[in-house]
């Protein structure tokens, strides 16, 4: 039987075997996959030099700046997009390797191979991992502030450095994103709970600088609330609020794609999680890693709570600061279980989440494309197009990934309006008469007899309608369909005029 120190060193070689073969995953979907609109954001935000990326970050992106001027510092070396998306590879593959360190530092049995393999593969840091955002960072920092935390303010013989570590962590962090500060003050308030007076006076004193350090910020953060609070409808109360980032989080936990027809891992899940509740209730064994579960929901509650305040909405990707806490939550309750049913339920739930992580990534990446398929949108229309046939795209951000790959004779014509990379109003992408279609393509010289067309199947986001039905008339009425092509996420139709 290995001792508890040589089962360490095994999770810690299996991690480096899970992002051998995540890598195996990321890096060839790093260079396949074309970019999304989000990803064509980023590229136009960082490509010309760190002090455009620190502007760009803060009045278009209404969002903290670090991780941008990381980026365009990286991009500063190889301009493409592959190379780009590199950067959120490496984040995800270092969040792996930081897990079993965390581990470590918070259960006393190694019992938790399984975890990192279910993290390694998981279908939402896989998806981080290859976009061009600051999501696969996000994730990456709230790990390491957990292993910061328990080496400053937890561990019995603290280093003099580890105050430093954390701090410094921190306050990148929240100049990453802001929902960082949420988990900052779940730690605090676990501290509180354990009554340990002088960790929390050396907290208080910590998170006193981290403030200060983050002052610079403070002014900017009600434009940036309001410009994303006036877009998108708000939750109506605090339950609306903690339902949605629930099912969010659920949706990270575990990962099924129902169009995988993966119903039956689901319906395993569900009653796995019954019977791990009934044993859990009959066990008297201690839970281990219980401050990671405080933290977790205490972090969770002031999420839901603060974006309800602050009425704005919860999307995707927002709460991804939450993603290893909520991760190693689940594996810490089947501490619970006493020996040897705890192992095959660690087991248990590892393999079915793999199991999930499997269909759904296969489902996610089988058309090697992001939604809207851009880099094979553009080279049809190279094929197919000829001079004198503008390039309609609605709605109208679909224009700046299309743009990026597309190199051919004709004008690309956003509707209603393009993207100015000033200031990011959503609304102003609402296509609300047919008169606008006529009025942006009056703003390209020539007659056009045939026009192309290019859509995205997104018709809503949140609360916005984008005008789908508006544009569908404005064509019957206007033009004859020539011919279509449906892509993953987009469709592209030759029209001739009536």
């Amino acid at each position: 039987m290995l001792t508890p120190e040589r089962e360490w060193r095994r999770i810690a070689a299996w991690s480096y075997v899970a992002v051998a073969a995540q890598l195996l995953l990321t890096v060839p979907l790093a260079f396949a996959l074309n970019i999304g609109k989000d990803d064509a954001y980023t590229l136009a935000s960082t490509g010309q030099g760190a002090a455009y990326a620190l502007h760009q970050a803060i009045f278009f992106e209404q969002n903290a700046p670090l991780y941008f001027v990381v980026m365009s510092l990286w991009r500063a070396i190889d301009g493409s997009a592959p190379f780009a998306r590199l950067f959120s590879v490496l984040c995800a593959a270092a969040t792996v390797l930081a897990l079993p360190a965390l581990l470590r530092r918070y259960f006393a049995s190694a019992r938790h191979g399984w975890l990192v393999a279910a993290a390694a593969f998981n279908p939402f840091l896989i998806w981080a991992a290859l976009d061009i955002r600051l999501y696969a960072l996000v994730i990456l920092l709230s790990t390491l502030l957990l292993i910061t935390f328990h080496d400053a303010f937890l561990a019995e013989r603290r280093a003099p450095q580890a105050l430093a570590a954390f701090a410094g962590t921190a306050i990148a962090g929240m100049y990453t994103q802001y929902y960082i500060g949420f988990l900052l003050a779940a730690m605090g308030l676990a501290l509180a709970r354990r009554r340990r007076r002088a960790a929390l006076r050396e907290y208080a004193l910590m998170a006193a600088g981290v403030a200060l350090a983050f002052a610079p910020m403070l002014p900017l953060l009600p434009g940036q609330l309001a410009s994303f609070r006036g877009a998108f409808a708000a939750p109506g109360s605090p339950l609306a609020s903690a339902q949605t980032l629930a099912s969010i989080l659920l949706g990270y936990l575990f990962p099924v794609d129902a169009s995988t027809g993966a119903g039956w891992i689901l319906l395993a899940l569900l009653v796995g999680a019954v019977a791990l509740g009934y044993l859990v209730l009959k066990s008297r064994s201690p839970l281990e890693g219980g401050v990671i579960v405080e933290v977790f929901v205490l972090s969770a509650a002031v999420f839901a709570l603060v974006v309800y305040l602050a009425q704005e909405r919860i999307l995707y990707r927002h709460p991804a600061l939450l993603f290893v806490p909520a991760l190693v939550s689940v594996f810490a309750l089947v501490t619970l279980l006493r020996e040897p049913l705890r192992g095959r339920v660690t087991a248990a739930l590892g393999v079915v989440l793999l199991m999930a992580s499997a269909t759904t990534l296969v489902g996610t990446y089988r058309p090697l494309a992001k939604t809207g398929d851009w880099a094979r949108v553009a080279r049809y229309l190279r094929s197919q197009a000829v001079q004198g046939q503008p390039i309609v795209v609605f709605e109208a951000e679909y224009a700046v990934p299309l743009a990026y790959y597309y190199r051919g004779p004709n004008p690309v014509v956003p509707v209603p309006v393009a993207v100015n990379f000033r200031t990011y109003d959503v609304a102003s992408y609402v296509l609300r008469d047919g008169d606008q279609v006529s009025r942006a393509l009056e703003r390209v010289p020539g007659t056009h007899r045939t026009i192309w067309l290019v859509a995205g199947d997104r018709c809503r986001a949140q609360n916005i309608e984008y005008g789908c039905d508006v544009l569908e008339r404005y064509v019957r009425e206007h033009y004859r369909v020539l011919s279509t092509r449906a892509f993953y996420g987009s469709t592209v139709r030759l029209l001739a005029a009536r």
